[in-house]
């Protein structure tokens, strides 16, 4: 079960966290005076990327929020997206194969990309199968194919097989 969390940092940038049962953070918004952020499109900015390990032991500093203002708070900071999402499904089709370059590894998987403005997500576990633990890392490119869109995080998704 996801929990909620939202605090704001000694910046004053309003964050808000989505957690698994484990307290490992899956997704997270950032919000300053101009902008929302999110850890989906701003990746390689390297303030907004997920925090690392697990936050139980950081809970007590947190004030509890709800999945429908993560979602709202979400679904916003996509606005900005939406044209640029579209025309990038039409440039693409499932079944497409990319070559991605490793931005990072999330809980989710891997988050790549393959020169696109959106990033790609990955099976972890998948991905070390085919091309072996020792090419897992950042910068590393990795061909895959392209097995769905995620219109809601604006995320491509990619498989190892088709």
């Amino acid at each position: 079960m996801k929990r909620y969390f939202n605090y704001t940092d000694a910046n004053n940038t309003e964050c808000y966290l989505e957690l698994d049962e484990a307290c490992y953070c899956l997704r997270a918004i950032y919000k300053t005076n101009n902008r929302l952020f999110n850890t989906y499109l701003d990746v390689e900015h390297e303030l907004y990327i997920l925090p690392e390990g697990s936050l139980k032991d950081s809970l007590q500093f947190m004030t509890p929020s709800s999945k429908t203002e993560f979602d709202a708070l979400w679904s916003e900071s996509m606005l900005p997206y939406e044209s640029a999402w579209n025309k990038l499904k039409m440039k693409y089709k499932v079944g497409d194969i990319v070559n991605a370059r490793i931005l990072c590894f999330y809980p989710q998987g891997i988050i790549s990309n393959f020169g696109e403005d959106f990033n790609a997500l990955s099976d972890y576990k998948a991905c070390e199968a085919k091309f072996g633990k020792e090419k897992m890392y950042p910068h590393h490119e990795i061909e895959l194919y392209i097995s769905g869109f995620d219109d809601f995080n604006k995320i491509i998704r990619l498989g190892t097989s088709l």
